[in-house]
């Protein structure tokens, strides 16, 4: 009995039912092979996928932001704002937004800072992402040092 109650909290645990769930990674070198570590390894992968030329390559190097979202499936679009500090301009922030229809009710986002903006501006010192569906915010998640 006592097992099957700690099963069901662990199991209840893993469905988490938050609006908003990012996961961020970083690409610091164009050789995907540099680290042991597969996970590590296949994520520089995915992110290098396509880049032939060095030069390609090394536009992806940056930071990568993947945003689970959930939302009511019977509203409109669902409005996912990044909004980022990097370290070249201090306090200015900059916004990237993307629109998608909820016809499943959940999925992914994915924003990044790379290339250019990430060599010129450097690396990303504070985010955080909202979302909203029908003007009423659903979440929001915010990196340590946001304000």
């Amino acid at each position: 009995m006592a097992v099957a109650a700690c099963l069901s909290l662990i199991l209840a645990s893993c469905s988490s039912r938050e609006p908003l769930k990012v996961k961020q990674f970083t690409v610091r070198r164009v050789d995907a092979n540099w680290n042991d570590d597969l996970f590590i390894r296949g994520e520089v992968q995915k992110r290098l996928y396509g880049a032939v030329e060095k030069e390609e390559r090394e536009k992806r190097v940056g930071q990568y932001y993947s945003v689970r979202w959930r939302a009511n499936s019977a509203g409109g679009p669902v409005k996912i704002r990044f909004q980022y500090r990097q370290a070249v301009s201090g306090s200015k922030i900059y916004e990237i937004a993307q629109s998608v229809t909820p016809s499943l009710g959940s999925g992914v986002v994915e924003f990044s800072v790379a290339g250019d903006a990430y060599l010129k501006g450097g690396r990303v010192l504070a985010w955080q992402v909202l979302s909203s569906q029908d003007g009423q915010e659903l979440g929001r998640q915010r990196s340590f040092l946001w304000e």
